[in-house]
């Protein structure tokens, strides 16, 4: 395997400039770059294909956000549709120095609003869709916010839309002020809600820009379809921005769609989430080859089963293809990163997520803290250039050169890299590790398109949840044979349609909700049966 320090990622570069105005910096010096988006603006009126032209959106942005009353220090909640017209409006709103809070308009209402109350009083900020998903909480957003802005026309006479422009003053924060908040993804409970700064999103991006810069030309194309309101996205718009990529954003992640791209397009790298990954699977088999081209399949989410790894770089026909990993969280940034080739990925498990390199650090501690040595299972701790400024509501962050805990449980192996064990709110003593046997019952059976193993309500037991894929039927005799295989004898199963799982808005599984639908319900039918 690879190890990604070969890169010689040690000395991370500094930001040209705070990411309010770098959009401009790019359209002065790369103007007729290509900044592409698979579906057109509907906030915006002119089109968007290159960087001059981003910069253009983002000044009109700022124009009408300055005619809405926003300034420098006010906070202001987005909750658009998931299109990369969001990153124009960070942008802007960076520019005119005020705080945006991204927030995905896939959450529940509920967390929404909650998300709002602990803004304390932000502006609110929507498209149409955004206005759809809480036009039927008005009263409560009149308690929550100051007030309501739209970037398209409506018919709600308590929402003011944004056509009017007043020329802005440009008042940009400085790098390591805060300047975006995101949040985490939920899914072993409530969305944190966490802030960075320019230079934590450069950090956080570092390596991805030295690999653009090392590795990339001009006539190279990268693929993305991401949450847009995740600090990733926000990381990767500026990792574009700083280092003249081409940019493809891709909002529709039908794989029809994403056919049509593949072979207009024809991108050299594409990345998304492992979930979205498993349902282009059916792309690596189309005979028109739309992967031929691609020599980099990227995700920096959760790792990807090894069947859709061997799947996509068999369906390229680029000499060196290979799938780029990256594992971190919205708090700290990417703490390592991994290549897997096309001839290693036979061998290939998701639990190695490979070595440190760019500034970052790992250790693995035991219950006191104490350092282990190498194979020794403990609890991932890491120092990281991309690490968050602070939470919403959170105390003063411990200083930059302390150690991070990452919430999970791993070791460091002879060769430096880190290895992935389990979750610890998801960590059940006696199972051993979940995610292991997740990428083992995935493994074992190719008809299924995910499988999640959720801690039951007691803590000391897991049940299954399993997504069939389209056209084929579960056996239950079947899944329990490959459960036993895997340790799991009595496990319980629910076979549900993926299209049915509650996921977050980078398509993670929302465990907790699971287990609150599920877990007694199963716990119950698992009891019937044993007293039948």
């Amino acid at each position: 395997m690879p190890d990604i320090s070969a890169l010689k990622l040690d000395v991370v570069p500094e930001p040209t400039a705070p990411l309010g105005i770098l959009p401009t910096v790019a359209a002065e010096k790369y103007p007729d770059t290509p900044f592409l988006s698979d579906t057109p603006w509907r906030t915006y009126d002119g089109p968007v294909r290159n960087f001059g032209e981003f910069a253009r959106a983002i000044d009109d942005y700022a124009d009408r956000l300055w005619a809405g009353g926003v300034r420098r220090g006010d906070v202001v909640a987005v909750v658009q549709r998931n299109h990369i017209e969001v990153e124009g409006v960070m942008c802007a709103l960076g520019k005119i120095g005020a705080l945006p809070a991204l927030l995905s308009s896939a959450m529940e209402t509920g967390e929404l609003l909650e998300c709002f109350a602990r803004l304390e009083n932000p502006y609110l900020l929507v498209d149409s869709f955004g206005l759809s998903r809480l036009v039927e909480h008005r009263y409560a957003l009149r308690q929550l916010t100051r007030n309501v802005l739209c970037l398209e026309e409506t018919d709600e006479n308590w929402v003011v839309p944004l056509q009017e422009r007043i020329a802005h003053t440009a008042d940009p924060r400085d790098e390591d002020e805060w300047f975006v908040i995101t949040h985490s993804s939920g899914t072993t409970g409530a969305p944190k809600m966490a802030a960075h700064s320019t230079r934590s999103l450069f950090g956080m991006v570092a390596p991805m820009i030295m690999i653009f810069r090392d590795q990339y030309s001009p006539q190279d194309l990268n693929a993305k379809h991401l949450s847009f309101v995740h600090a990733r996205t926000c990381a990767g718009t500026l990792a574009s921005l700083e280092t003249a990529m081409p940019a493809l954003a891709i909002a529709d992640p039908d794989p029809a769609n994403v056919k049509r791209l593949m072979l207009e397009h024809r991108p050299t790298s594409i990345e998304t989430h492992p979930n979205v990954y498993i349902q282009w699977e059916s792309l690596a088999h189309d005979p028109d080859r739309p992967f031929r081209h691609v020599e980099r399949f990227i995700s920096t989410f959760d790792a990807m089963h090894p069947r859709t790894v061997r799947t996509l770089l068999g369906a390229s026909e680029h000499p060196r293809a290979h799938y780029f990993q990256a594992y971190g969280q919205t708090e700290s940034g990417p703490i390592c990163l991994r290549i897997v080739t096309r001839e290693e990925s036979a061998a290939y498990s998701p639990r190695n997520v490979g070595h440190s390199g760019g500034g970052m650090e790992i250790r693995i501690v035991d219950d006191n803290g104490v350092p282990q040595p190498a194979n020794t299972p403990g609890f991932i701790e890491t120092r990281s250039p991309g690490r968050m400024r602070g939470y919403v509501g959170g105390g003063p962050m411990p200083p930059q050169d302390s150690w991070w805990p990452m919430g999970d449980i791993g070791r460091l192996l002879d060769d430096g890299s880190l290895e992935l064990l389990d979750r610890i709110v998801e960590h059940v003593d006696g199972v051993g590790s979940l995610l292991e046997k997740e990428d083992h019952l995935l493994e074992a059976m190719p008809e299924l398109v995910e499988l999640v193993l959720v801690k039951d309500e007691d803590d000391s037991s897991v049940f299954a949840v399993a997504c069939p894929r389209p056209g084929t039927t579960p056996d239950p005799e079947r899944f329990r044979a490959v459960a036993a295989e895997a340790g799991l004898p009595d496990l319980q199963v629910r076979f549900w349609e993926w299209e049915a799982m509650p996921v977050t808005g980078s398509y993670k599984v929302r465990r907790s909700v699971l287990r609150r639908k599920l877990a007694g319900r199963i716990q119950r039918t698992a009891t019937a049966r044993k007293e039948a």
